[in-house]
């Protein structure tokens, strides 16, 4: 009872698995919008009194639309989380290099500012880009 089998072809399958790997790992890492494995977290915080002693400060309001119209730092861009295509643009006219970029939402526990934060670095590749500690409330009691 001897079974003619024919033996699976290992090399060859293998070197069709490194052609397709290499390529694919290539294109993760040089990719611009790379994995989030690949990125550094979080963005800097800086407080309120070193951000409002800075000369050159771009102010960038993460909070809701309707927030922002009640109150918000002056000279700030109001760049909600939830509508970055609507007010990107905003951001992008009135950056220019050498600016510190400050964002800032409600409070500490808030998220929104790290989430701009990030994608105004990942995405636009902008530099010298920190959250305001605190937030607004921060900017409130100082």
């Amino acid at each position: 009872m001897t079974a003619n089998r024919r033996a699976i072809p290992v090399r060859p399958m293998l070197w069709l698995l490194l052609a397709a790997l290499v390529p694919a790992l290539l294109s993760a890492w040089l990719h611009p919008r790379r994995p989030v494995w690949l990125k550094p977290a979080d963005v800097g915080e800086v407080d309120v009194a070193t951000a409002k002693n800075q000369s050159d400060v771009l102010w960038v309001d993460a909070r809701s639309a309707e927030a922002f119209e009640r109150a918000h730092v002056p000279g700030a861009i109001s760049l909600p989380a939830g509508e970055w295509e609507m007010h990107v643009e905003a951001v992008v006219t009135a950056w220019r290099p050498g600016l510190t970029v400050v964002v800032y939402c409600d409070a500490a526990t808030c998220a929104a500012s790290q989430s701009v934060a990030r994608r105004l670095r990942d995405e636009l590749g902008l530099e010298n880009v920190h959250v305001l500690a605190g937030g607004w409330q921060a900017w409130q009691e100082a």
